[in-house]
């Protein structure tokens, strides 16, 4: 009897995927390759009943759907990084100091190419120091306004640990703002990760129109595709 009752409640959970994929059969079928005809379908037909018997909407069915992912459902997988080469020029106020700037290009380059297993901003660190053996990075980076996180004779590892943090924060930011422009896109079951050296991967399932979600996340302040895969 307990198989059986088991049974039942899973073919009624699984039911939900059935009657949210024929809606959106449906649209397809309705809108022949016109994504934003097939958005708007889909958006006209989310409350009304879809579902017989129990007379649930399209969007109540949605909200229950087994979770596919990109293998089964298709989508974006983006790979996007905090670009931290703006973030520290825009921490020194666009110092010109030749060192300073030649160590941000140095480290770009080095990160980039796999050179490094290290962080960005170590590099950057270390690339300055080897330009100018005697240079304070506090004289860049120390001001004012930063006085109760940075003193103006901090020493170079110091600073090395504020630019950190600020990195760590300026991710933090980036997560939200993704998160909360994501919402809005109205993308089904989502999947956002932070990851290691300042990346977000995100998963977005279901997703037809790419450049649209393209436009959508490049638009976060100081982040950069840093790798892009379409399923």
């Amino acid at each position: 009897f307990f198989a059986i009752l088991l049974g039942i409640v899973c073919i009624y959970q699984l039911s939900f995927t059935w009657v949210a994929k024929k809606v959106e059969n449906d649209a397809r079928i309705y809108a022949k390759g016109d994504t934003a005809k097939e958005k708007s379908y889909l958006d006209s037909v989310s409350g009304l009943p879809a579902y017989p018997v129990f007379n649930h909407t399209y969007q109540y069915c949605v909200e229950r759907e087994l979770a596919l992912g990109l293998d089964l459902k298709g989508g974006m997988n983006v790979t996007m990084q905090v670009e931290l080469v703006q973030l520290v020029k825009n921490l020194s106020n666009n110092n010109p100091d030749p060192a300073f700037n030649q160590a941000l290009a140095n480290a770009n380059t080095i990160v980039k190419s796999g050179k490094s297993q290290s962080d960005y901003i170590t590099v950057f660190v270390n690339e300055y120091e080897k330009l100018n053996p005697n240079g304070r990075l506090a004289s860049i980076f120390s001001t004012k306004d930063n006085q109760a996180h940075l003193k103006f004779n901090a020493s170079n590892s110091e600073v090395e640990a504020y630019l950190k943090d600020e990195a760590n924060t300026a991710v933090e930011q980036s997560y939200t703002v993704l998160n909360t422009r994501i919402d809005q896109f109205g993308v089904t079951q989502p999947n956002i990760q932070k990851q290691q050296n300042n990346r977000i991967t995100i998963e977005l399932p279901g997703v037809k129109d790419r450049e649209r979600v393209r436009k959508l996340l490049v638009g976060t302040a100081n982040l950069e595709f840093y790798q892009t895969y379409d399923n």
